[in-house]
Formats: structure tokens, sequence, C-alpha cells
């Protein structure tokens, strides 16, 4: 008679029973016994900035994955540690459950990886092995080298290798959702700390986006139905729906890249090569991503608030505190700054081409740390992604990956007439902007720019 196998499937940044490699090996075998776990981090939660809506986006997907995991038989638990360390509260859930494993999706950083350190100790000394799995990424960035062993720090080469290395395993095929159970789900018995779910969601605040796993996979084929043939076109201007708007979804996990490109291929084909331009810079957005994992995991500092070039410290950033608040508030009188703040404020979200407008123009034109538009970034965002907000920020500041040289600085009213012609975005954000010089700007752009690029090539020279 086989031996009945108790699992634990820690839920994290994979929202989903679809392509789950950590539920499939907690999952996967005859009469297995698996209980589902979400912890209520909220002290890591806010140590990594997340606000309202990245947390309403995490809760409500786990709602929406409970009746999913249900019908394959697992029962979902949420836990509330109150105090006491995440190894401890693994520990005693383990116990109560008698789960002899606890199987986990890999996440990127620093705090994560000294977390599921101190679990996997803590949880070895109680018999229990902690088994963490690629879910994150489509290929296993961390193997990536450069020729002298390196992570790469340009994108360009490390997406050719990427490619090299896709061609050479082939198109990853997807995990399919567990079966459907044939009996009931097992609730053996109380697990400490654990809280009742529906008690959270009554307070969490409105958002645009539906949480779960129908809504990424409707808008991911809609997506591939015509707009990706077009995407290296309309990806830019703000006011066409030119982009997938997967992010938020992909934030949480509740869709996988390997789905994404599963679905890409299902279109196109499994030759990336053969394919034409919409979808080609597509995928290279998913390898972008990519690549911002593979550089915070091969350079821990990045996760430590610390900047790639090294000289970049040397740069004295201004303590402009009204200059800083008015840009969280969108009235900095930049036309097109002040349209997609105000849009972060009311969505939650933003296009990227004006999160890259936004950006670079705290961290040049106000000379503002770029670390606290960071976090300021991540407060706000639905689709808040440690390793791509990060190293979208410091690719903005030039002090981090494929940086463009300090000066060169996106001049946000020349961004606005390339990409928003007829203001179509200002005017559904800024009702008050009545053409160009009906707002008074904060700053100079033209002496801000100049301050810049005086202030970085004196940090440069030491």
């Amino acid at each position: 008679m086989t031996a009945i196998r108790r699992t634990v499937f820690w839920l994290r940044g994979d929202l989903r029973v679809d392509d789950n490699p950590a539920l499939h090996a907690a999952s996967g075998g005859e009469g297995d016994r698996c209980t589902a776990i979400f912890l209520l981090d909220d002290p890591f939660w806010s140590r990594h900035h997340w606000g309202p809506a990245r947390r309403g986006m995490a809760l409500r997907a786990v709602a929406a994955m409970r009746t999913r995991l249900a019908e394959a038989g697992i029962d979902l638990r949420v836990l509330e540690p109150s105090g006491a360390s995440i190894p401890d509260v693994l520990a005693a859930a383990c116990a109560a459950l008698d789960a002899t494993e606890v199987h986990a999706g890999r996440e990127f950083g620093v705090d994560e990886a000294r977390r599921d350190e101190s679990v996997a100790t803590r949880l070895g000394d109680e018999g229990v092995e902690l088994h963490l799995h690629r879910d994150q990424t489509i290929l296993p960035v961390e193997e990536i080298r450069s020729g002298g062993g390196t992570p790469y720090t340009v994108f360009t080469p490390f997406k050719r290798k990427w490619l090299a290395m896709l061609d050479e395993t082939g198109m990853p095929e997807p995990i399919d959702p567990p079966a459907a159970a044939t009996g009931s789900i097992e609730r053996v018995r109380p697990v400490p700390h654990e809280i009742v779910l529906d008690d959270l969601l009554g307070d969490l605040p409105p958002s645009d986006f539906d949480a779960g796993e129908a809504e990424p996979h409707r808008r991911l084929d809609a997506f591939l139905d015509g707009p990706v043939l077009r995407y290296h076109e309309d990806r830019d201007p703000p006011s066409l729906d030119g982009t997938s708007s997967l992010s938020p979804w992909l934030a949480c996990g509740s869709i996988s890249p390997r789905r994404m490109l599963a679905k890409l291929a299902g279109r196109f084909g499994d030759d990336s090569a053969s394919w034409t331009e919409g979808p080609s810079t597509w995928l290279s957005e998913l390898i972008w991503r990519e690549f911002y994992r593979h550089v915070m995991d091969g350079i821990p500092r990045l996760s430590m608030d610390r900047p790639l070039h090294g000289w970049t410290d040397r740069v004295r950033w201004r303590d402009d505190d009204a200059g800083f608040e008015a840009w969280c508030e969108g009235r900095t009188g930049i036309a097109i700054v002040d349209a997609g703040m105000r849009q972060l404020a009311e969505t939650g979200w933003m296009h990227n081409r004006v999160r890259m407008i936004t950006a670079t123009f705290l961290a040049k034109h106000l000379l503002v740390d770029w670390r606290r538009g960071e976090r300021f970034f991540m407060n706000q965002l639905v689709d808040g992604d440690f390793p791509s907000n990060n190293g979208g920020w410091q690719w903005a500041a030039s002090t981090g990956t494929d940086a463009a040289p300090y000066f060169r600085i996106f001049n946000p009213d020349r961004q606005a007439e390339r990409f928003d012609p007829e203001a179509t975005y200002i005017r559904r954000w800024v009702p008050e902007y009545d053409g160009p010089g009906s707002l008074e700007p904060i700053v100079d752009l033209k002496a801000a720019r100049v301050r810049a690029i005086e202030t970085f090539k004196a940090a440069k020279n030491g």
C-alpha cells in the first residue's frame, strides 16, 4: 500500500493553478494530500513598499484561486503571522497538517533568498523539506552568463544568449492545471495563525483590474488576435490601446510568462527568428523582464537600494520635497508628466512610455534621488514588480543596467509631441491643459537639463 504524501503548496508570486511547477510538484501524485497556504506577510510587503492596489490585487487573486484549488481537492488556508516569524509559522502549519514537504516558486531578491534560507533551515529541523521551483522566468536566467562568467549588465548580449538558449532547449511546455479531484477536500484540523480570507476582501480598495486567471488569458488572446501585429508601432503612443496590459496579472503570477510565450508561439510558430516585427518586439519585452531578474539574481546589491554603477552614489541629489510632492500629485506643469502621474493615482497603472518620461523627469530635471521615485511607484502601482521597477528606475536615472549616458535626457515636451501629438492622452488626464504654454512648469527644462549634466559629470569625475 502506497503511503499518503502530505505536502504544502506555499503560494507567493505564483497565484494561479495553470502552469504552476510548485503546485504540480506538491499535488502531482495519486493519493497526495496537498494543502495550499498563503501568508499575509504585511511586514515583508511593507519592506517592499507594496501599496493598497498591489496588496488588493494579490488578495483578490488568492480568493479567485480558492474555487479552482477546491476542484482539484486542495484546501486553501490563509495565515497571518501576527508577530511570529515566517519559518515558525510554516513549521507549525506543517506539524498541524503532518506535511513533510513544502513546495514554492523561487523568487528574486536578497530578502527573498534570506527568507527562504531561514525557512529551509527551520523546516529541516522538523524533518520537512523545502523545494523551490523555477516559476517567474521562462528560462533559467541564473544560468546565463557572459564569456567571463559574470552576469550581463547590457540587454542586447543577454537577449542574444537568451534566444540561443531557447533555440537549444526548445519552447518550454507549460504545465496543465491539476485534474479534478474525485473525493471531497480533506480538512483534517485547524492550522495555527489561520484567518478568514473573506474578512479581508471587503476592506480592499476598488480596482479596474479583475483578479484571477480568466481575465489575463482573455486579454492575451485578444491581443494576439491582432494588436500584437502592430505592437512595434502602437506600443509607444499612450492614447492607444496598443499594449497587452497584462502586467498586473503577471506581477502577481495570475498568468505565467511560459504560458504567454507558448500562446505567442502557437500563433506564429516555434521559430521566433521568423516572426514579424510586432510579435518579435513583444517577445523582447518578455526578455527584458527576464533580464531584470537575471541581473538582480547575479548582482545582489541591486535589491539593496544600491546602484549598479558605483560612481552614481556620488551624485548630489537635491532635497526638493516640494518638487517631489508636485511630481507625486501630478502638478509639475509639464503636461505629459502630470498626465502620467494622475493616471497612476486614479488607476494604479501607467503607460510604459510615460513611466520612462516621468521617471527621467524626477531623476534628471528635478534631480531627486531615483530611490524616492522607485518607492513611490511601488506604493502606487497595481503591477508593482520589484526587479522590473528597480531596473526601470535605474535605467531612467542612468545608474543601472543598459543605462543611457547621463547626458542623454528625455525632453518631456518633445516626447509628448512625438507620442501624443494631438494631446489626446494629456487632455484625458489634465483637463485644464489648453495647448503649449497653458501650464506653469515648476522647472525650466533647458536649465534643469544643464544642471543634471553638470551634477552627473562632477560625480563621475570624483
